[in-house]
C-alpha cells in the first residue's frame, strides 16, 4: 500500500504540475493580459474550493474515498486534455474551470486519504513524492514548451494521470463512517479551527503572492519558461527535505512556533528577488522553500486532525485545505494580477512584503493563545 501511495503522488502532482504549476505561462499562450491572467487563475482556484467544501460530504455519504478520488482522476484527465487543445472561447472556458474543481480536490484527497489510513504516520514521506512529481514536472513541461509546444505536454499530462488512474484501483480504500448528529454547522463554531484556518490563510496569502510574482519577474528580468521551470523544480525540491523531517521536529517544537517560521522566509525571499533582480539570486532564494509550503502543509495538517472531531475528520481537512491553501492563491492570483497590472513588478513586491509582515504578526498571536504541544 505504501508503494501504491509513492506512485499516485509521484505521476498525480507531476501531471497536475504541467498545467496547474504552469498557470501563468499556460494563459499568456492562449493570449491573456495579467489582470485576466490573474482573474482567471482566482476562478479556476475558486472552483476547486467549492470542490473542496462538498467532496468531503460525498465522501461520507458514500463512505469511501476511493471511489471520489477515481472518479475525480476521470474528469482530470478528460478536461486537463481538452483544456489544450481549445484556444479562447466558451469551450475553453469550461473545461479550465471544470479542471480547476478537480485538480484541486485531487491533490487534497489524497493527503485526506493518507491521513485517514494505516499510513498516517507515514505521511510526510510520502508527501514528498508529490513535491518530487511536481518538481520534475515543471522541470520537463519548461523544457519541451520550448522545445516542442504544448501539444507534447498534453500527451504527458494524460499518461502521468492515467498511471495515477491504474495505481489507485490497486489502493485499499478507507471507509467512512458518518454521524448525522455532527455536521458543517460543528466545524463553523469550533473557534479554535477558525483562529487556526485564519491563521494559515494570511501565511498562503503571502506564499502564493510571492509565487505569483515569480513569473511576471523572470519576464521581467529577460527569461523565459524553461528558467521559471527550473525556479519551480529547485523550489519543489527544497520541500522534499522538511517532508521528511518535518514530523521529527514537531515532536521537538510545537506546530504552532514551527508555523512562524514560515511566513519569516517568505518575506527573506522576498526581499531577496526586490533587492537583487537577478536569475542567480532568485534560484538561490529557492533555498528558504523549505521552511515555507512543506511547514505550512505539515502544521495545517497536523493542527487541523488536533482541532477537529472524531467524526468530521476528513470534512475538516477538505473544507481547511480549501480556506486556507485554495482562497489563498485567489486572493493571491487576483491581488497580484491587479497590482503588477496597474503598479508594476517593482512596487507590487513591495505591497506583498507588507502583508508578508502582517502575517508574521498574526502567527505570532496565534502562537500566544495557542498551548504548545509537541508530536506524541
Amino acid at each position: 500500500m505504501k508503494l501504491l501511495f509513492i506512485i499516485v503522488y509521484f505521476f498525480l502532482f507531476f501531471g497536475v504540475s504541467n498545467i496547474s504549476g504552469m498557470l501563468i505561462p499556460f494563459l499568456q499562450y492562449k493570449g491573456y493580459e495579467p489582470i485576466q491572467i490573474g482573474t482567471l487563475i482566482s476562478l479556476f482556484t475558486l472552483m476547486g474550493v467549492f470542490g473542496q467544501l462538498f467532496i468531503g460530504y460525498f465522501c461520507s455519504k458514500f463512505k469511501t474515498i476511493k471511489k471520489v478520488f477515481l472518479f475525480a482522476l476521470f474528469i482530470t484527465i478528460i478536461a486537463g486534455t481538452f483544456s489544450f487543445l481549445f484556444q479562447k472561447s466558451i469551450y475553453f472556458y469550461i473545461v479550465f474551470f471544470i479542471l480547476g474543481i478537480f485538480s484541486s480536490i485531487l491533490t487534497s484527497l489524497i493527503d485526506t486519504w493518507v491521513m485517514e489510513s494505516d499510513e498516517k504516520n507515514n505521511f510526510g514521506k510520502l508527501r514528498c513524492f508529490g513535491s518530487f512529481g511536481w518538481a520534475f514536472g515543471v522541470l520537463i513541461t519548461g523544457y519541451i514548451v520550448s522545445k516542442f509546444g504544448y501539444f507534447m505536454v498534453n500527451i504527458i499530462f494524460s499518461l502521468s494521470i492515467l498511471i495515477s488512474i491504474l495505481s489507485t484501483l490497486k489502493l485499499k480504500d478507507v471507509i467512512k463512517e458518518g454521524n448525522k448528529k455532527l455536521g458543517i454547522k460543528n466545524l463553523v463554531s469550533n473557534k479554535k479551527y477558525n483562529f487556526l484556518i485564519f491563521s494559515l490563510l494570511m501565511v498562503c496569502i503571502s506564499y502564493r503572492a510571492y509565487l505569483q510574482l515569480i513569473p511576471y519577474l523572470i519576464e521581467y528580468i529577460g527569461y523565459d519558461v524553461s528558467s521559471l521551470g527550473i525556479y519551480y523544480f529547485l523550489s519543489s525540491f527544497s520541500d522534499i527535505l522538511m517532508f521528511i523531517v518535518c514530523s521529527k521536529i514537531m515532536h521537538k517544537i510545537s506546530p504552532d512556533k514551527l508555523l512562524i517560521v514560515s511566513p519569516v522566509a517568505i518575506l527573506i525571499q522576498l526581499l531577496i528577488i526586490y533587492y537583487t533582480f537577478d536569475i542567480k539570486y532568485l534560484y538561490i532564494s529557492c533555498v528558504f522553500q523549505v521552511f515555507t509550503f512543506p511547514v505550512i502543509l505539515m502544521v495545517g495538517r497536523v493542527m487541523v486532525d488536533r482541532v477537529s472531531f472524531k467524526e468530521l475528520k476528513t470534512t475538516s481537512q477538505l473544507v481547511g485545505f480549501a480556506m486556507y491553501n485554495s482562497l489563498g492563491i485567489i486572493i493571491a492570483s487576483f491581488l497580484v494580477g491587479f497590482l503588477v497590472d496597474k503598479f508594476g513588478i517593482e512596487k507590487s513586491i513591495l505591497q506583498i512584503i507588507a502583508f508578508t509582515i502582517f502575517s508574521i504578526f498574526v502567527v505570532l498571536i496565534y502562537d500566544r493563545k495557542t498551548k504548545d504541544e509537541v508530536l506524541n
